[in-house]
């Protein structure tokens, strides 16, 4: 499964701690202008932008070093920072996003992972997130044996073959037998499909972020459902 979007969420939004660190050092936005810049930053610094920017031979590789400049990058186009601040800034907001207490597991996620467990599910998080995933994991899925494949650690970020090769290696089972679920139609439905695996989308806004996309799920109780049923 994914793992922002899909299963956690944070809480406060990230329009709100953005907004919060911003005025703490005297940088006054409102948040809807932070959301919209913050749309316009993932856009432009996702990892193969980033990449592509900086000469990379290979956009979705990815690593700590590299996901920690991407984000600076992202916090200072957001927030616009005067240059004595950008590192306090930056550190306070990827702390922020570090802690268990910021986040939240969405409803239904308990639920569904323990009916999945209980009908002999392997369970697993494959996300584009870095080191910072892995806390928020133990407060919050302790209860599961989760096997984690985080791009930072991986070296690749989805949608790369790569990823999803590193992961099946890892698994020792055939690709056909991984079923991705998440909310971003590329990565989490498309891109492992080519690879072999199964797919199924998961729009917890209702909005399936691709046209194609002919049936899609709003919660993870109705993916279970789903798959106990077949």
């Amino acid at each position: 499964m994914d793992a922002v979007g899909t299963m956690i969420e944070p809480s406060p939004s990230v329009a709100a701690a953005y907004q919060a660190v911003g005025k703490s050092h005297g940088l006054d936005l409102d948040r809807e202008t932070i959301g919209r810049r913050f749309r316009e930053a993932i856009a432009k610094y996702s990892v193969h932008g980033f990449q592509t920017l900086h000469g990379s031979e290979d956009p979705l590789r990815t690593n700590d070093k590299s996901e920690v400049a991407r984000w600076r990058a992202i916090v200072s186009f957001v927030l616009s920072p005067p240059p004595n601040l950008q590192d306090e800034v930056f550190q306070q907001l990827w702390d922020h996003f570090g802690q268990a207490d910021n986040w939240r597991l969405y409803d239904d996620v308990s639920p569904a992972l323990t009916r999945l467990a209980d009908a002999g599910f392997r369970l697993g998080l494959a996300s584009n997130f870095d080191g910072r995933l892995r806390p928020i994991v133990e407060a919050y899925l302790t209860d599961f044996d989760l096997e984690l494949f985080i791009s930072s650690e991986v070296g690749w970020v989805k949608p790369a073959q790569a990823f999803y090769q590193r992961a099946t290696d890892s698994l020792d089972c055939q690709a056909n037998e991984i079923l991705l679920i998440g909310d971003d139609w590329k990565n989490d439905v498309e891109a492992p499909r080519q690879f072999g695996w199964q797919g199924m989308y998961l729009s917890r806004s209702g909005r399936p972020d691709n046209d194609a996309i002919s049936r899609g799920y709003s919660t993870l109780a109705a993916v279970a459902d789903a798959l106990l049923e077949s």
